[in-house]
């Protein structure tokens, strides 16, 4: 993935940075243990996980198979392979050299990731789990980054999906989390605690909310969740006059 243009931070007086040291790594490999502990849950997805319509988009392998009369059998072999931590770890580690996005944003995701497999009972597999962690950030950013990137720059540094794929891909996440964007104060230290734990023998590169910060960024989520709410029934009644179904 290519270097891409770097998002704000909250830095205009609402909120700044917890960021102690530069050592961002830390955070990206506290989030992909547990994502890749996620994948390997179970070892096995059954034929319903893959077949249900809720979660195919999800899968890379359905757009594999779409798109070609010729199946690209070397990439569903990685498709269906096991990724080690390592992988899962390059994976992030590309999008955020690409993006620049905060590294609050790897706890944010991952309140999202966690509720959207209790909400949805999406399992996460090695077809399925890029595009939930593309999601998850790309929202997440959404909360935390005073000028997000756009649904188009993450295709533009995961160039598999295209901008309209991932637009939809986004809907399909907030929808099967009832558009629950919410995430409180007491939920992020949870998080947050969960990711410093695993970082042993080194001081973890972020701090803690203060209470203030805590707040401001409750009141952030809120004011994405009912945005991305107002903007699907927008979607949703235009589809229905372009159809000729609304009343």
């Amino acid at each position: 993935m290519e270097s891409y243009r770097k998002a704000n931070t909250m830095s205009n007086g609402n909120m700044k940075s917890t960021l102690l040291n530069p050592n961002v790594d830390l955070v990206i490999q506290a989030l992909s243990a547990v994502v890749h502990s996620q994948i390997h849950e179970r070892s096995a997805v059954s034929r319903e996980d893959l077949e249900n319509e809720c979660f195919c988009l999800f899968d890379e392998e359905t757009y594999v198979r779409e798109r070609s009369d010729t199946i690209d059998e070397k990439r569903l072999q990685l498709l269906r392979s096991m990724p080690t931590v390592h992988e899962t770890f390059d994976f992030i580690k590309a999008l955020f050299d690409s993006s620049k996005f905060s590294p609050e944003c790897c706890i944010i995701s991952l309140v999202y990731i966690n509720r959207l497999r209790a909400l949805s009972g999406l399992v996460l597999h090695p077809g399925n789990w890029r595009p939930v962690v593309l999601c998850a950030l790309l929202i997440a950013q959404k909360v935390w980054d005073d000028q997000s990137l756009t649904n188009g720059d993450f295709a533009f540094m995961y160039p598999f999906f295209s901008t309209a794929e991932v637009t939809a891909i986004e809907r399909k996440f907030m929808e099967l989390l009832d558009f629950n964007l919410m995430v409180k104060g007491k939920t992020y230290v949870q998080y947050y605690f969960e990711l410093r734990n695993l970082v042993k023998g080194v001081e973890f590169p972020l701090r803690q909310l203060k209470p203030g910060e805590a707040e401001v960024m409750e009141l952030r989520s809120r004011a994405v969740e009912r945005n991305e709410q107002e903007r699907a029934e927008r979607l949703s009644m235009t589809a229905s006059w372009l159809t000729g179904t609304s009343h």
